[in-house]
This record gives structure tokens, C-alpha cells and sequence, in this order.
């Protein structure tokens, strides 16, 4: 048979972080400081509301858009930790924030859209907006200390401009959109009438009070709240997560949703619940002191490094060692057992770095880090030795 398959799917690359994550899975004893996986298993009182759902046969199928105690469970918890203001119609259920992003994209974009993408950017950006025929439109904000530069902004905005994703903290960097980021942001998205996809999945993991477009009401109607349970909660393996937004378009992203998936299980959004009235704030804490100890660290041993302000990720410059970044990792990989990411996979600007993840037991990967600066250093004076 002459397969005639997608092109988009043809011409797109597998995520860079599984394709070395899964390279990684076959070097015997490493250390994997790779997939933002938390170190914490699932808290046994969410665990506990899997089970009772689950001896209550809560198995049948669910309504697409989500259980409505849970709807109501996630605007009661926005509104109480954000002073957000939605109702259940406005909330849909989704597979994760990856599901989250995949629904939403398909509901605003029309074929030829264009999607602000700022980079360094999360690997899913790119496809999501591209599966739904859309163009991918990217801006390095990198070299802005990782802010936003109003005219470059300005620079990159068509007639065709539909949305814009904004990811704060920020996988990789894990640096957060700072209040004048944000205010070009507000400014820019009501004078393009153009919805901002909030990717906010981290806002519970931040080392210092900080500000979230989410919360700008004036542009209320064009923000789309992206939100997961995944790392606040170490349910990555649960996939589930919640969109919020405007009425007229949180009834478009529920029909993606309906057609897509027809739902997420209904025990797993009885753990989802229980969940959203759970302290988290050891976990919080542990990430925050494997910060603090990583960072102390880098800059005794004098090896360059962007900070995180969140999330558990931080990203290592490893430019004095004068490769590139996938080549970097594998030698890392190979010669001392240590798996990072290469920063390329989060943007060409970003072979400079490898991104590291914070998410792991400290007792495990201090002595990692530890490694990773030996390894920097001899390959540094390497190349000072050959010039």
C-alpha cells in the first residue's frame, strides 16, 4: 500500500527531551537529572479518593467537559488563591496541560493563524500549534534576561497574529515574567484583541512572590488559563488538568474536548478534588532547598548560571566548553553517567545551556552537579590549552 500519510506528522521530529531521555534509559547506573518528574510520590490522601471512587464503581463515562463538583472545586480554589472570577461552565477537564494546550489551540486557530511562541519554550509549543494548521511564530526573549522586549514584540505581530503562550515560570529557564513583562503583555493583547494562552502549570512552585497575567481582569476575555495537576501535586502519571476561560470560547474548547477524548475518568478527577485541598507546601520547600544548595554549588566552583525564580528546573551555561549542547550531554552521558537536556531542544539560541532538573533527591543529585562542574571545567581548560 502507498501510505499517504499526515505531512504535518512527516515533517515533525519527535520531542527532544524523550528522544535523549530515552537514549539516557540505556547507560547502566546514570543519573537522570532530565524529565521535570517530582522526586514525591502522590499524597495518599488523593490516592485514597481514586479508590473510594473506585469502590463506588465511579467508572462509567463521564461527562466530556468535566465532573461538575470538580468545575466548581477549581474556580473556588482559583478564586481563593488568585482572586480569579469563573464559573463551572467556563472550566473544562482535560487530559493535563498538554491536553489543555492541544484543545484550546484547536478551538481559537483557523488554518494559516499565526502563535506567538516566546522562547526559550516548552517542546510541545511548536507541534500543538502546528497540528492545528496553524504557524508557529518564534521570539527569543533569552537575551532580554529572559523578559519581555516591547518592540520585539511589536516586530513580530501580523494581521494573522491569533494568540500568544505565555509560560511563567518558564520551562527551562524557570524565571518568571516580571510585573513590566506582564504590563507590555496586557497593553499589547487589548490593542491586537489577540488571546493569550496562560501555560501556568508551575504557579504553585515559586521561590518569591511574583506577578501572573492571569490575574489582569481588563484582558479577561482573552486569556485562556492553562493549569495542571501534574507538578504541584506529583501527578504527572494521573494526566489531568483544567482549562479556564470566557464563556463563548470555554463552549469552543469543550466541544475539542468532547470529540478529542470524550472526558477524563471520573475517579481520576475524584483524586483531582481531594487534591485541590491538600498542603503542598513541603514539596515547595524541599524544591526551594535543592535550589538553594545546587546554586551554592555552581558559583563555588565558578560555573555560570541562569537562577530559577521557579518551577524545579536550572539551566547551566556550558558556552566556555565550546560545543554545542547535544554533544555536551552525550559526553556528559557517557563519560560520567550524568543525563541533562540539551538547551537546543528548547530553541537554537539555547545551545549555550543544558537544562538540569531540580526535581530529584538531593542526596542524589548533588554529588551529580558536582560532575556536571568537573566536567565543565576540564573541557573549559581543554579548550584554553589549545588556542
Amino acid at each position: 500500500m502507498n501510505h499517504v500519510l499526515n505531512e504535518i506528522l512527516l515533517n515533525m521530529d519527535l520531542s527532544g527531551i524523550r528522544r535523549f531521555s530515552e537514549e539516557a534509559n540505556k547507560v547502566e547506573g546514570v543519573i537522570r537529572l532530565t524529565i521535570g518528574e517530582p522526586m514525591f510520590d502522590t499524597p495518599l490522601n488523593i490516592k485514597q479518593a481514586a479508590m473510594d471512587a473506585l469502590k463506588a464503581n465511579d467508572t462509567h463515562y463521564p461527562f466530556a467537559q468535566g465532573l461538575l463538583s470538580l468545575r466548581k472545586a477549581c474556580c473556588e480554589f482559583e478564586k481563593r488563591t488568585q482572586d480569579l472570577d469563573y464559573v463551572p461552565s467556563e472550566v473544562i477537564i482535560t487530559q493535563g496541560a498538554t491536553g489543555g494546550l492541544f484543545t484550546s489551540i484547536n478551538a481559537i486557530c483557523r488554518p494559516r493563524d499565526e502563535v506567538i511562541i516566546l522562547l526559550p519554550a516548552f517542546t510541545i509549543y511548536k507541534p500543538i500549534v502546528e497540528f492545528a494548521d496553524a504557524i508557529p511564530v518564534l521570539l527569543d526573549i533569552s537575551e532580554d534576561d529572559f523578559q519581555i522586549n516591547e518592540q520585539k514584540l511589536r516586530n513580530v505581530i501580523t494581521s494573522k497574529t491569533k494568540a500568544i503562550i505565555v509560560n511563567s515560570p518558564n520551562n527551562p529557564s524557570g524565571i518568571n515574567l516580571n510585573r513590566q513583562s506582564n504590563d507590555i503583555l496586557e497593553k499589547i493583547v487589548k490593542e491586537h484583541d489577540m488571546y493569550v494562552l496562560c501555560d501556568d502549570v508551575y504557579n504553585q512552585l515559586i521561590f518569591e512572590e511574583t506577578d501572573f497575567l492571569v490575574r489582569r481582569k481588563s484582558i479577561r476575555s482573552n486569556i485562556i488559563y492553562i493549569q495542571s495537576f501534574s507538578k504541584p501535586y506529583a501527578m504527572t502519571g494521573w494526566r489531568i488538568g483544567y482549562v479556564m476561560a470566557d464563556q463563548p470560547v470555554a463552549t469552543e474548547i469543550a466541544k475539542v474536548q468532547s470529540y478529542g477524548t470524550s472526558g477524563v475518568p471520573p475517579f481520576v478527577q475524584q483524586a483531582a478534588i481531594a487534591a485541590l485541598s491538600t498542603d503542598v507546601s513541603y514539596m515547595i520547600k524541599q524544591y526551594e532547598n535543592n535550589m538553594n544548595q545546587v546554586s551554592e554549588l555552581l558559583t563555588d566552583r565558578g560555573i555560570p548560571f541562569v537562577k530559577p525564580q521557579g518551577a524545579f528546573y536550572l539551566l547551566i551555561d556550558i558556552s566556555q566548553c565550546k560545543m554545542d549542547s547535544w554533544t555536551f550531554a552525550r559526553k556528559l552521558l557517557h563519560e560520567t553517567k550524568v543525563a541533562v537536556i540539551p538547551g537546543e531542544v528548547f530553541g537554537a539560541q539555547m545551545d549555550r545551556y543544558i537544562r538540569t532538573s531540580l526535581a530529584t533527591d538531593i542526596k542524589i543529585s548533588l554529588p551529580a552537579f558536582d560532575k556536571i562542574a568537573d566536567f565543565i571545567l576540564n573541557y573549559s581548560q581543554k579548550v584554553e590549552e589549545s588556542v
